[in-house]
């Protein structure tokens, strides 16, 4: 309680503020720092793993290396950017964390598109790569053994509704995973093996059905340097993954622990705090 003379009431009232007010955190990272590091990351992703899978591929490729390649570079990347950017590199799982409250709605367009410039410099990246190669003769025609696709363009011919069904369920599990092991209950520093594993277990899944896309963005930076093919079938791996990712988004938000919304709303208050504080300087 103050000392304050009763009739001091302007002091009391501003004294109470101060103490209901949240602790103001230092500014975190810009929303375009973010998408740099998240194109970055997308970029990594798409040129490692699926570099590891085209140079396998052409030496009888296993379905074991290709998930380890993925695994273990989500795992390296959610390191290195994951407490800057969530480490999200997949617009499946930025529409899960939006969906399930835990992302702010206006940051996800900006990340998706940040995501698929990543993508599509990764896949140009690996295109002008084994276009160099001079015992290469058609770039695109070996970009397709990395492309998403169904019927004949199935690993093992299976037909859209069979490729459909098996990203909506890939993903849902690969995003259920991060969005448990990034939960306020969980313990953070086994969110990055933990979601490597699971990527690696979803991509060995689902490759005989699609060749795996589980990503969107990883999908489409593939499709624009594959046989056109591939770009005719892309709808169906952007439909797939964000339907599954949507799904489980909408669990948790619903069954979810309350803290993961609590703390997103403390960090978006904390945000706009800031924000007033900077437009009253000026």
């Amino acid at each position: 309680m103050s000392n304050a003379p009763i009739d001091d009431d302007d002091t009391i009232f501003h004294e109470d503020l101060d103490l209901a007010a949240p602790e103001v955190e230092p500014a975190g990272p810009s929303l375009v720092t973010r998408m740099v590091l998240e194109a970055l990351g997308t970029f990594l992703l798409v040129t490692l793993s699926l570099g590891v899978a085209l140079f396998t591929s052409a030496f009888s490729e296993t379905r074991i290396t290709v998930g380890a390649a993925f695994g273990f570079s989500l795992w390296v990347i959610i390191v290195a950017i994951g407490r800057t950017t969530g480490g999200h590199v997949n617009p499946a799982v930025t529409l899960a964390a939006w969906i399930a409250g835990r992302f702010p709605g206006r940051d996800v367009a900006p990340y998706i598109l940040a995501q698929v410039v990543g993508a599509s410099a990764g896949g140009a990246t690996l295109w002008a790569l084994i276009s160099a190669n001079p015992n290469v003769s058609d770039g695109r025609a070996l970009m397709d053994t990395v492309a998403i696709g169904y019927g004949e363009h199935s690993p093992t011919q299976f037909g859209l509704g069979a490729g459909l069904i098996a990203e909506v369920l890939g993903t849902a599990v690969f995003v259920g995973v991060i969005l448990a092991a990034t939960s306020a209950r969980s313990t953070k520093n086994l969110a990055p093996v933990s979601i490597g594993i699971a990527l690696f277990l979803m991509i060995m899944w689902t490759i005989p059905f699609t060749n795996a896309a589980l990503n969107p963005a990883r999908a489409s930076g593939i499709a624009l340097f594959s046989d056109t093919w591939a770009l005719t079938q892309l709808w169906a791996w952007w439909l797939g993954p964000l339907v599954g990712a949507a799904i489980v988004g909408l669990l948790f938000r619903a069954f979810g622990p309350e803290e993961d919304l609590l703390s997103h709303q403390q960090a978006m208050v904390v945000e706009e705090i800031e924000v007033v504080e900077i437009i009253e300087e000026r």
